[in-house]
């Protein structure tokens, strides 16, 4: 089975987190599953800018990155919390491999552009979305018994560094590879209604009548549409869940338990 895993926010960036996570990878690789970790780090990052004296700004929650905060972003991003994920999972005696979307040219992306409260465009700066995904590293690296390690960078055509939003880049990364099971570890662990309400399981095609009904909203809005997106281009199943649930990688995968919000496509 091919499973991607997109790991975000505190999970990416607590040790304690990180080492049950690596141990849960470790034994799907084990088990003969082909895994790949996707990872952000938006926490480091913002503080190392603010270290730096580089002011943060982000719009429609995407993070406004000029040269600076990209050049801060590719070192922290590929290299501190790219390095320390490997470090994890090989303590676990599971060979990784870190990489980031610039690698073998596996993502190449476009500029991003967003749309403002009065119907104007708003330049991003170094920020990108997933365009064209090359396989052939991610293929070397399952058959030779690596787990690899993706930090979320790519590299436009002319050969510039883009910061993409983690979720984008394992929606892209499990299309691609025509992924069996997508999981996106978050601090939420699953769907909620308006009502707070965990919703076990979502189908797709219920997706925009809960938006228009209001049973989702705010952030989970652009998770769902992408989610149903996904679906639609070959991804079997999408799993939503919290990186503190106990064993939630192998109960999801492995015992096909719902641990929290399982995105089916009917």
């Amino acid at each position: 089975m091919k499973v991607v895993i997109k790991i975000g926010g505190q999970s990416a960036e607590e040790k304690s987190r990180r080492r049950q996570l690596a141990r849960q990878i470790a034994e799907l690789s084990h088990a003969g599953h082909h895994v790949v970790v996707v990872h952000g780090g938006g926490k480091t990052l913002t503080e190392t800018l603010q270290r730096m004296g580089i002011q943060t700004e982000f719009h429609s929650g995407l993070r406004v990155t000029n040269a600076a905060t990209r050049d801060v972003a590719l070192m922290v991003l590929a290299g501190m919390i790219n390095k320390q994920w490997v470090a994890e999972i090989e303590s676990q005696g599971q060979a990784a491999i870190g990489i980031c979307g610039g690698d073998g040219k596996m993502v190449t992306a476009r500029r991003l552009t967003a749309a403002t409260a009065n119907g104007t465009k708003k330049d991003l700066g170094f920020v990108g979305r997933p365009a064209k995904i090359n396989t052939a590293l991610l293929n070397m690296a399952f058959s030779k018994g690596f787990v690899p390690v993706v930090a979320s960078l790519g590299l436009s055509p002319s050969g510039e560094y883009l910061n993409i939003n983690a979720d984008d880049l394992a929606a892209a990364l499990a299309t691609a590879i025509e992924a069996d099971r997508l999981l996106y570890l978050t601090e939420s662990g699953g769907v909620w209604d308006a009502d707070r309400n965990l919703l076990p399981l979502v189908r797709a095609k219920d997706i925009r009548r809960m938006i228009h009904k209001g049973t989702v909203r705010d952030g989970m809005i652009p998770k769902l549409l992408s989610c149903a997106r996904t679906l639609r281009h070959g991804v079997h199943e999408i799993d939503i869940i919290s990186p503190d649930t106990q064993n939630s990688l192998l109960r999801t995968v492995i015992k096909r338990e719902s641990v929290g919000t399982r995105v089916v496509r009917t």
